[in-house]
This record gives C-alpha cells, structure tokens and sequence, in this order.
C-alpha cells in the first residue's frame, strides 16, 4: 500500500509541474515504476566520519535526478 501511496503522489506531482524522470530505456516519462525509482537510489549511502568531537554526515552518490525526485515527492 505505502508502494503504491508514494508511485501515486510521485506521478501526480510530475503531472502537476510537467516534469519527466529517466525510464529504465532513458527515456523520459511521467509514469514511472516505484520499482524503477526504488532501483535507481540504490548505491547512495551515507557516510560519518568523526574528527576529534566534530561528526560529519556525507550523502555519497546523489545526482542530480535522485535530488529532483525527493524534492517532487516533498513531506510524504
């Protein structure tokens, strides 16, 4: 269910600001599969590191389509 809630508000957003994501072909589409998105973050992760008492968080791997992805889904 919750699959089905974020393709769902994914696609409406895209059709509400006109946008298109890659497919899995790179084409551009307005209906992507969660299946494809979910597949396409894989590889980010993130990383801390600490020097001395200071602790930093690195997000390793984003490009520029994962961050246009999170900003069209917003607050879920």
């Amino acid at each position: 269910m919750i699959y089905s809630i974020a393709e769902w508000k994914l696609r409406t957003k895209l059709e509400e600001q006109n946008e298109t994501v890659p497919d899995q072909k790179g084409k551009q589409t307005k209906r992507p599969t969660m299946r494809w998105i979910f597949f396409n973050f894989q590889g980010i992760t993130e990383l801390i590191t600490q020097k001395e008492e200071k602790i930093e968080s690195e997000i390793l791997n984003m490009e520029e389509i994962h961050w246009k992805i999170l900003s069209l889904w917003g607050e879920i």
